[in-house]
């Protein structure tokens, strides 16, 4: 058993031995005993993190499940309020620049002339088109 093959072992299967492959346990109990303290390091880390996991209560597969749920993004909910209140002022200042023509009084002869123009009113249609209309 090479060291490297040891550390595959155990990053794979953790540092309890009866998790290791059956086939490889006696070679890399035996290597674990030859050099403890070449290994010491690596086998109190692989034996905390199989603590956290077992007491986390969760199979590895959860933990991935919760990571790439956690990951999705959050469904947007459309706010209608906005776009109403502007749709709301843009119709009520098209509506006031139509009739603004009928809402201004006039002072002089100018603005008499303005304000005939812009109002609209049926008659000064009917009497510049010739009365049929």
């Amino acid at each position: 058993m090479t060291e490297e093959r040891f550390h595959q072992i155990l990053s794979a299967y953790g540092a309890n031995p009866q998790r290791w492959p059956s086939a490889e346990r006696a070679q890399a109990e035996a290597f674990a005993a030859r050099h403890p303290e070449q290994l010491a390091d690596a086998l109190a880390a692989e034996a905390e993190l199989d603590t956290l996991l077992g007491t986390a209560g969760r199979q590895p597969g959860d933990l991935l499940q919760r990571r790439i749920l956690r990951d999705l993004p959050v469904p947007v909910v459309w706010n209608w309020q906005a776009p109403m209140a502007a749709a709301a002022a843009l119709v009520l200042g098209v509506l006031l620049g139509f009739s603004s023509g009928a809402l201004i009084t006039p002072t002089d002869e100018v603005e008499t002339y303005y304000a005939d123009a812009f109002t609209g009113l049926d008659e000064d249609w009917v009497d510049w088109l010739g009365g049929d209309a």
